[in-house]
C-alpha cells in the first residue's frame, strides 16, 4: 500500500445545459414506435454483421481464447465507425482512468443507472448525473470509504459489499483507499451478494437503462448471466446498455470464458457490441447496446 488515502473534494454537482434539454423532452410513450425513427433494430443489426462477422470468422474465431483477448479491440475497432453506428449520438462519459459511454433517452421518464464496482472514482457517474434528469443511481463496492463519501456526494445509494456469482464471503481484488496514488489492487476476503439476490431483492428493478461494471475479473462469474434464456432472463431484468471491463488474466479459465462470451453475443442478436478499448494488456472495455427489447429500443435507438 502507498499510504495515500482518498482526499475528498467535492465535485461540481450543477446541471450541464444539456440537462435542462433533456428535462423538457416529451413524456416517454414506449408503446408504439416513433414514426421518423433515426434507425432501426434491423438497419443496426445489419452493419453490425456486415462489419463484424467477417473479422470474426475469418480471424477471431480461429485464435487461441488468450490471443484472442489480446487482439479483438484492433480487430473490431475500425466498426465503431459504421453509419448505423455513428447516428446514435453516443456520449463519452470520462472518469480519471476509464471511458464510459451511453445513447442518452430520446423521451422523459426515470432511468436507472447501476455501478458495480465504483474504485475510488465517480467522475463518469457525476458527469451522467448532471447531464441526464430523473435518473437514480445504485453502486456497489466492497471497500466502503471513500466510495460510500463519493457516491452518496450526488445522490447515489452505495452498497457496501461486492456483487458476484456466489454469497458470501469471497475473494475479490479490490483497490483499497490507501492505494489511491498508486492505484494498485490487492485480493482481499469481501462480503458478497449474489447478482439475483441483488437485482431481484434489493434494488427490486425490472429495467436498468445503465449497468457499469468493472470489478478486476469477478465479472467472469457471471457474464453467461446476460445471455438469452439465463439468469437476468429468469429474474425479468431488462439491460438497455452496459459497459464491461474485461479482465480474463485475473481469473481461472478467463480467457476461454471471453472467448465462448462474445461470439455469443454476437450470434444472439440481443446486444450490438462497439467502443473495444485496450486499458492494459489483455484487459479490455466493450459497451453493449440492446437492440431486442422493445422499450429499450424506442428510448434509445428510435
Amino acid at each position: 500500500m502507498d499510504g495515500i488515502g482518498f482526499d475528498f473534494e467535492e465535485y461540481d454537482i450543477s446541471p450541464f445545459p444539456k440537462f435542462q434539454h433533456l428535462k423538457n423532452l416529451q413524456a416517454c410513450d414506449l408503446s408504439v414506435d416513433k414514426l421518423e425513427p433515426r434507425t432501426t433494430p434491423a438497419k443496426l443489426l445489419k452493419g453490425f454483421h456486415d462489419c463484424v462477422d467477417p473479422l470474426f470468422e475469418d480471424i477471431l474465431i480461429k485464435m487461441k481464447p488468450k490471443n484472442f483477448s489480446l487482439e479483438i479491440c484492433k480487430t473490431i475497432k475500425k466498426c465503431d465507425t459504421i453509419p448505423e453506428f455513428t447516428n446514435l449520438s453516443i456520449d463519452e462519459f470520462p472518469n480519471d482512468h476509464k471511458i464510459k459511454w451511453a445513447i442518452l433517452p430520446n423521451c422523459k421518464e426515470d432511468n436507472v443507472m447501476v455501478t458495480l464496482g465504483i474504485g475510488l472514482d465517480v467522475k463518469a457517474e457525476v458527469l451522467l448525473y448532471r447531464t441526464l434528469p430523473n435518473t437514480s443511481f445504485y453502486g456497489a463496492d466492497p471497500i466502503i470509504q471513500p466510495n460510500l463519501q463519493l457516491y452518496s456526494h450526488f445522490g447515489g445509494k452505495f452498497f457496501p459489499f461486492a456483487v458476484g456469482k456466489e454469497a458470501g464471503v469471497n475473494r475479490f481484488k479490490v483497490l483499497p483507499n490507501q492505494n489511491k496514488k498508486t492505484r494498485e489492487y490487492t485480493y482481499q476476503d469481501v462480503t458478497t451478494i449474489d447478482v439475483p439476490y441483488f437485482f431481484k431483492n434489493i434494488l427490486k428493478l425490472k429495467q436498468i437503462d445503465f449497468l457499469w461494471i468493472d470489478i478486476e475479473g469477478g465479472e467472469l462469474t457471471f457474464l453467461h448471466y446476460l445471455h438469452r434464456g439465463n439468469t437476468f432472463d429468469k429474474l425479468g431484468v431488462t439491460i438497455c446498455q452496459f459497459n464491461v471491463e474485461l479482465h480474463p488474466d485475473s481469473w481461472p479459465n478467463g480467457y476461454q470464458i471471453v472467448f465462448d462470451f462474445i461470439p455469443r453475443i454476437l450470434r444472439e442478436n440481443r446486444y450490438v457490441f462497439l467502443k473495444p478499448l485496450e486499458t492494459t494488456t489483455g484487459v479490455f472495455r466493450l459497451f453493449f447496446i440492446n437492440v431486442e427489447n422493445q422499450q429499450c429500443v424506442r428510448k434509445y435507438i428510435q
